[in-house]
C-alpha cells in the first residue's frame, strides 16, 4: 500500500539537485557537550568532503519528562546558546552548510535567528503542532525524519510545513542502536520517491563496523535517495593513489558476500512498522499530554496539551485527531490522551472511493466529463458537503494507467492509497486504515448524482443505532451510498472468499446478515424510483448525466436529487435513454430482498 500526499508546490531545488547527492555529516551528540570537540568533528566533516554538518539543539526540559531515565544525560550534553553561535560561525568558515535538529519550539526559536541553512524535524516531534506551525513560516529547507512514523503522520506534518513553499526532504531510516541489516527496508525509498514531489534521503544507522556501513548509502542512491545523512567519527584511514577501482582477490570475494547481504537488507518496501520500529516509536515519539485537568465535554485544542516523551509507553492521539472534538470524560493533568477519551460521538468517518480506469463498458468512467466537472470531481464536491465525514481517500488501483487519479488527488488535496487492481475490499480497508477511520462512507466513483442531502442524517442514525452497515433504499440506481464499519469490512476480508473482494465489497455482509446489524433507511416516497439509472456505466448513461448537468447544474452548485427525479419524470424521453440496460434488472431484486428480510431494520 502506498499512501499519497497533496502537493502545494515547492521551490526550484537549490541544495538538493536531482543530479547530485547532498552529503550531511551528522554530529549528533558525539561532541559530549564540549565546544572544542564539536569544532574538531566539524573540521573533519569539511575535510571529508561533506556538503553540510548537522547539529542537534535541544533543551532537556523540553525533550523528556524530568523523571525520564535520559533526563540527566541530556542535561549534561546541552551546550550554551553562545557556544552554538560560535560553532555555526566556525562551520561556515569551513565551507559547510549548517542544518540543525530543532527538538521542540524553544529550540527552533533559539536557532532561527542564527545563520543556519536549514532544519531537521526529528521523528519525536513530527506530531508537535507548535513546532510544525513555527517552521511552516520559515523559507529554509527542512529535512523530515520518517523514523517510526505512520504515513498519515508524515503527511499531516508536511501539509503544515508547506504553508510557505520550501525545499522538503523525506528522510528514510531510524536509529536502532544500531539498526539491523534486515531492518533497513531500503525499498521504502523507491515508494517515497514515487509518491512525493520532494527529494528523498537516507539515514541508515547501520553498525559502523559493518562491511555495509559505506555501501548502504550507495544502495540508497541507486533507489533514488538524493540526501545522505551519516554519523561521522574523528578517525579515518588515509587512502592511497589508485585505490578507487582496484580489487584484490580477497576483496572480490568480499564484494560477492556484500551482494548477498544487500539482498537481505532491501526489505519489501512495506510501510507496516516492524516490531523493533514500534519499539523505537514507543521510546522516542512524544505523546500528547494534558497540561492541566480537562473537564468532560470540553472542546479540545492545542493549548490544552504539551508534547513530551513519556515513561509510560502508549499511543496518544495526534493533534489532527483531537482538534475540534470533545472529551468524553474528565481527563486528569499529565494524562496521555487516547482515542477512548474522545467518546463514541467522535468516531472517525472517511469516504473511501475505489478508483480505476479499466472497464469493459466505458473506459475511465470517473474522469469522464459531465459539463464543468469530471464525474469524480462532482462526486467529491457532494461528499465534502457533509459535516460528518472527516476525510476523503481515493483507493486507487496500482495497475499502470491509473496515475491520473494520483494527479487528481494531489491537485484536489485529497489523500490516497494504491492497492491491488482486483481486490477492491482490501483497498477500502487500507484507505480507512490510512486515516485511522472507524467508519467507511462508500460510494462508487462513477456516480455523479448521489443523495448527498441524506449523508449526515444517515451517519447519525448509523452511529446511534450501533449498526454495522447502513444504506438508503430504494433510490435511482447510482444515487445511494453505504456506511460500513471498518470492522465489518475486515471481517468480510478475513472470512470471505475471492469473490467477496471484487467491486462487490459488501457481498459478504449481505450473504451473512445474521452476523451483522444492518439498517436500510427508506427515503421519501417521491424519491423511491429504482427504475431510474443515474450511474455512469455505459455511453448511454454518460449522455443522460451530461444532459442533466446541462439542464440543472447552474454555476457549479450541487443538484438536489429531487430535482433530478422531477426533471426526468417531466421528460420521459430522456429517462428512456438508458432504462433498458440489462444490468438494471438485478438492482430491484437486491432491494426487494433487503426490504423483505425481517432482520433488516428500515
Amino acid at each position: 500500500m502506498v499512501v499519497g500526499l497533496p502537493s502545494k508546490g515547492t521551490k526550484k531545488l537549490s541544495y538538493f539537485s536531482k543530479n547530485k547527492v547532498f552529503v550531511v555529516a551528522e554530529m549528533a551528540n558525539s561532541h559530549e557537550g564540549d565546544l572544542s570537540r564539536a569544532k574538531k568533528i566539524t573540521e573533519k566533516a569539511s575535510l571529508a568532503g561533506a556538503n553540510a554538518i548537522k547539529f542537534q539543539k535541544f533543551y532537556a526540559e523540553d525533550e523528556v519528562e524530568r523523571h525520564h531515565k535520559n533526563y540527566n544525560l541530556l542535561k549534561n550534553l546541552e551546550m550554551k546558546d553562545e557556544e552554538w553561535k560560535e560553532l555555526i560561525t566556525f562551520a561556515k568558515k569551513k565551507n559547510l552548510k549548517v542544518f540543525v535538529d530543532v527538538d521542540g519550539l524553544r529550540s527552533a526559536k533559539a536557532i532561527s535567528p542564527l545563520n543556519v541553512d536549514g532544519y531537521k524535524i526529528h521523528a519525536s516531534d513530527l506530531n508537535n503542532p507548535f513546532l510544525l506551525e513555527f517552521l511552516s513560516n520559515e523559507k529554509k529547507p527542512i529535512l523530515v525524519s520518517s523514523a517510526g512514523s505512520s504515513l498519515n503522520e508524515i503527511e499531516e506534518a508536511v501539509n503544515v510545513l508547506q504553508k510557505i513553499p520550501k525545499e522538503i526532504v523525506i528522510m528514510h531510516g531510524y536509529q536502532g542502536y544500531p539498526t539491523k541489516i534486515n531492518e533497513q527496508n531500503l525499498k521504502r525509498i523507491s515508494k517515497f520517491k514515487k509518491r512525493y514531489d520532494f527529494p528523498v534521503g537516507i539515514m541508515d544507522h547501520v553498525d559502523g563496523s559493518s562491511k555495509l556501513a559505506k555501501i548502504i548509502p550507495l544502495l540508497g542512491i541507486s533507489l533514488g535517495a538524493r540526501v545522505i545523512e551519516k554519523h561521522i567519527t574523528l578517525d579515518r584511514s588515509k587512502k592511497g593513489i589508485d585505490y578507487f577501482s582496484a580489487l584484490n582477490p580477497d576483496e572480490f570475494k568480499e564484494m560477492v558476500d556484500l551482494i548477498k547481504m544487500t539482498n537481505n537488507c532491501l526489505g519489501t518496501g512495506s510501510f507496516k512498522l516492524s516490531p523493533n520500529e514500534l519499539e523505537y516509536r514507543f521510546g522516542h515519539k512524544k505523546n500528547t499530554i494534558a497540561k492541566n485537568s480537562i473537564k468532560k465535554r470540553t472542546k479540545l485544542h492545542d493549548k490544552l496539551f504539551e508534547f513530551k516523551i513519556t515513561k509510560n509507553k502508549q499511543y496518544s492521539v495526534p493533534f489532527y485527531e483531537y482538534r475540534g472534538r470533545k472529551s468524553s470524560s474528565n481527563i486528569p493533568k499529565g494524562a496521555i490522551i487516547k482515542s477512548s477519551m474522545l467518546g463514541r460521538e467522535s468516531k472517525k468517518i472517511a469516504a473511501v472511493i475505489a478508483c480505476r480506469v479499466e472497464s469493459s463498458r466505458l473506459f475511465a468512467k470517473p474522469i469522464q466529463s459531465i459539463g464543468d466537472y469530471t464525474i469524480l470531481e462532482f462526486l467529491v464536491k457532494q461528499i465534502q458537503k457533509s459535516s460528518k465525514i472527516n476525510d476523503v481517500v481515493l483507493a486507487i488501483s496500482e495497475k499502470p494507467g491509473n496515475e491520473i487519479f494520483v494527479k487528481f488527488a494531489r491537485e484536489k488535496k485529497l489523500k490516497y492509497i494504491l492497492g491491488d487492481d482486483i481486490d477492491v475490499l482490501k483497498r477500502l480497508i487500507d484507505g480507512a486504515k490510512h486515516v485511522n477511520a472507524d467508519i467507511v462512507f462508500r460510494v462508487t466513483s462513477e456516480n455523479p448524482y448521489i443523495y448527498w442531502q441524506a449523508i449526515d442524517s444517515t451517519i447519525t442514525k448509523h452511529i446511534q443505532g450501533n449498526f454495522d452497515y447502513s444504506t438508503v433504499l430504494p433510490l435511482p440506481l447510482g444515487s445511494s451510498f453505504e456506511i460500513i464499519n471498518r470492522k465489518a469490512l475486515e471481517i468480510s476480508y478475513k472470512f470471505g472468499k475471492k469473490r467477496h473482494r471484487s467491486e462487490h465489497a459488501d457481498l459478504y455482509i449481505f450473504e451473512n446478515k445474521k452476523r451483522f446489524k444492518i439498517n436500510v433507511v427508506k427515503p421519501e416516497k417521491d424519491m423511491q424510483k429504482p427504475e431510474l439509472r443515474l450511474t455512469v456505466d455505459t455511453p448511454q448513461d454518460l449522455i443522460l448525466a451530461q444532459i442533466i448537468f446541462q439542464a440543472l447544474g447552474k454555476k457549479g452548485t450541487l443538484i438536489h436529487l429531487k430535482k433530478i427525479i422531477k426533471f426526468l419524470e417531466e421528460n420521459q424521453h430522456l429517462a428512456e435513454i438508458n432504462t433498458n440496460i440489462e444490468m438494471a434488472k438485478g438492482y430491484a431484486k437486491i432491494i426487494s430482498n433487503l426490504l423483505k428480510d425481517g432482520k433488516v431494520k428500515h
